[in-house]
C-alpha cells in the first residue's frame, strides 16, 4: 500500500476516519492525502481553487462568499495538518471547490489511492432513496478498497472482522486486499454466509462450499452461517450479536438501471451499520 485518501468536512465522523487512516499510514510509511471540498450551492461540479474565485462568481457578494469559504477551508486544513495525530505522517493536502463527490472521484482518478477512508453519518428516508450519501457513491464507484466509519476506532481495537461473502470464486482479489489491510491489526477473520429464504441451502452443503472456498483462496477463518430474511439484515444482526469490530464485503458497484432494480447490499450496510465497513470492488 502506497497511498491513502481521506476526504474531510471536519466533522466528528471525518475526524474518526482521519485517526485510523493516520494509524495505518504510520505503520507502513504510507502517503496520506487529506482532501477538503468546499461545497458551494449552484456551482459547476468543480473549479480550480488556485484561480480567482471572484472572477468565476463575479465581483459581488457571491465572489466574496466563495473566497471566504476557500480561506476558511485552507485554514482548517492547515490546522488539521499540524495536529498531533498527523505527526510523523507523510502528508499531502488538497483543497477543492464544487461538488464533493465529483471532486473525490477526480482525486481518485488522478492519484489512484490504494485505500479510501471516509466518515459517514448515513442517510435516511427520501434522502437515502433519491441520492444516498457521498460515502455510498464512493463505495459504489471506487476501484480501490473503501473503509467507512461513523465512530472512532483504533487498529488495536479491531480484533474480530466478519467477511460476508457469497462464496464466489472471483473473490481472490478481495481476499488479498483484506489480508494486506488486516496484517496491520492482527485481527481474526470470520467468514459469514447469510442463508436467505430465496437462496436457501442446507447447513452441510454450505459448510462444504465454505471449506472449498477457504482452501482455494488460502483463507484461514472461522465459519459462520446465519439465517435471515435478507443479506443486509443477516450481516448487521450477526455483527451485533457477535460484537464484530469491522465488517468486510465485496460490492459489484452496479450503476444506472441495475442499481435502481437490485440496489446494493454493500451500500445498505455502509449506510446502516454502526460498525466500520470495508468494501472491495468485485469485477462483473
Amino acid at each position: 500500500m502506497k497511498r491513502i485518501l481521506v476526504p474531510t468536512d471536519f466533522s466528528e465522523q471525518a475526524e474518526s476516519a482521519l485517526n485510523i487512516a493516520a494509524e495505518i499510514a504510520k505503520k507502513g510509511n504510507i502517503e496520506l492525502i487529506l482532501l477538503h471540498v468546499v461545497e458551494i450551492p449552484g456551482t459547476q461540479p468543480s473549479f480550480n481553487v488556485t484561480g480567482e474565485a471572484s472572477s468565476t462568481y463575479g465581483d459581488g457578494m457571491e465572489g466574496v462568499f466563495v473566497m471566504k469559504m476557500l480561506e476558511r477551508g485552507k485554514q482548517k486544513l492547515s490546522e488539521l495538518s499540524n495536529s498531533a495525530i498527523l505527526e510523523g505522517v507523510n502528508l499531502k493536502t488538497e483543497l477543492k471547490a464544487g461538488n464533493a463527490y465529483y471532486n473525490i472521484s477526480s482525486i481518485v482518478n488522478e492519484l489512484e489511492p490504494d485505500l479510501i477512508v471516509m466518515g459517514t453519518s448515513g442517510s435516511t428516508g427520501a434522502e437515502e432513496l433519491l441520492i444516498g450519501s457521498n460515502a455510498e457513491k464512493v463505495v459504489r464507484n471506487a476501484k480501490c478498497p473503501v473503509l467507512t466509519l461513523k465512530e472512532k476506532i483504533s487498529l488495536e481495537k479491531i480484533n474480530n472482522v466478519v467477511f460476508a461473502s457469497a462464496l464466489k470464486h472471483d473473490d481472490l482479489g478481495i481476499i488479498k486486499s483484506l489480508k494486506q489491510i488486516l496484517e496491520l491489526s492482527n485481527a481474526k477473520i470470520h467468514l459469514l454466509k447469510v442463508n436467505t429464504p430465496n437462496n436457501f441451502e442446507s447447513t452441510s452443503s454450505m459448510h462444504t462450499k465454505m471449506d472449498e472456498y477457504m482452501h482455494k483462496n488460502g483463507l484461514d477463518a472461522d465459519k459462520h452461517i446465519y439465517n435471515a430474511s435478507n443479506e443486509e439484515e443477516g450481516i448487521l444482526e450477526f455483527s451485533k450479536e457477535n460484537n464484530v469490530d469491522l465488517i468486510a464485503m465485496g460490492t459489484h458497484g452496479r450503476k444506472g438501471l441495475m442499481h435502481l432494480l437490485s440496489g446494493s447490499i454493500a451500500e445498505d450496510v455502509v449506510n446502516h451499520s454502526k460498525r466500520p465497513v470495508l468494501t472491495f470492488k468485485i469485477a462483473d
